[in-house]
């Protein structure tokens, strides 16, 4: 005897995977200084526990999905990184769900079950003290104090002692920077281009740029660059992006703006 169950379309078994709902998504502003701002006003989801939304910055493509615990938020990219589905919170379970195939994600972003095979990227997030959740894209490693401010770094000299000398270097992940970045004391003195800034990030596939002797070095593939972010040899066939920056003889500023 032929079992009908077996003759159920395909199209209403796929369907039968879907078991929850994606999140609201909402717009909000685009990023400022690496910092997404979600107003609880506009998603009051946010303030009960179990709650979340995506959130979308500037335009519809791509979105984070931020959900509060009842203990803290948690914002992570909201795209299944198996095809792209939006996710969703599951709040039982403080996991996250794929409704297309039924991928699952720890509340951390590690990924559980398949199809999707990667994790989904985390934020730290935290809400203001003035009615926002502000979601972090950009977290910093610790190395410098400050954080981006109106699309600049400042930090006094004094803060790193190898700056005290020509060839010192510093590399770090300031919080709100778009990038490792690399600062270098080129000369003594406050004088025009005492200081260099580029971004660690190598031009050729993206791997993090390290001091080496005199030269900016990738440990991937061996792409060379002057401390000033000039190609020199490798792959990578272009230099690093290099950022504009003022000295005074005491701070340092760095801009996200690029140095032409």
């Amino acid at each position: 005897m032929i079992r009908t169950a077996a003759l159920v379309p395909l199209a209403a078994r796929v369907a039968c995977v879907r078991r929850v709902s994606t999140s609201r998504s909402l717009s909000v502003p685009p990023a400022v200084d690496g910092d997404i701002v979600v107003g609880l006003a506009q998603a009051p989801e946010l303030s009960t526990a179990g709650g979340a939304v995506i959130a979308r910055p500037g335009s519809p493509a791509g979105g984070y999905l931020v959900a509060f615990t009842g203990a803290g938020y948690v914002a992570l990219r909201a795209e299944c990184p198996h095809e792209g589905c939006d996710v969703a919170w599951v709040p039982e379970d403080r996991e996250v769900e794929c409704p297309c195939h039924g991928s699952r994600f720890a509340g951390d972003g590690t990924v559980l079950n398949p199809p999707a095979l990667t994790d989904l990227t985390s934020f730290p997030a935290e809400a203001d003290g003035q009615g926002n959740v502000v979601v972090h894209l950009f977290a910093g490693d610790g190395t410098f104090a400050e954080r981006l401010r109106d699309g600049q770094l400042s930090f006094p000299i004094s803060e790193f002692p190898a700056l005290a000398n020509v060839g010192g270097i510093v590399l770090g992940r300031p919080a709100g920077f778009p990038g490792p970045l690399l600062v270098t004391r080129l000369a003594a003195g406050a004088v025009p281009d005492a200081v260099a800034a580029v971004s660690a990030v190598c031009s050729h596939l993206g791997c993090t740029v390290l001091p080496g002797a005199g030269v900016l070095q990738c440990p991937c593939h061996d792409s060379r660059f002057k401390l000033t972010g000039e190609f020199l040899q490798g792959p990578a066939g272009t230099g690093l992006l290099r950022y504009t920056v003022a000295f005074d003889g005491t701070t340092v500023t760095v801009s996200t703006a690029p140095r032409a």
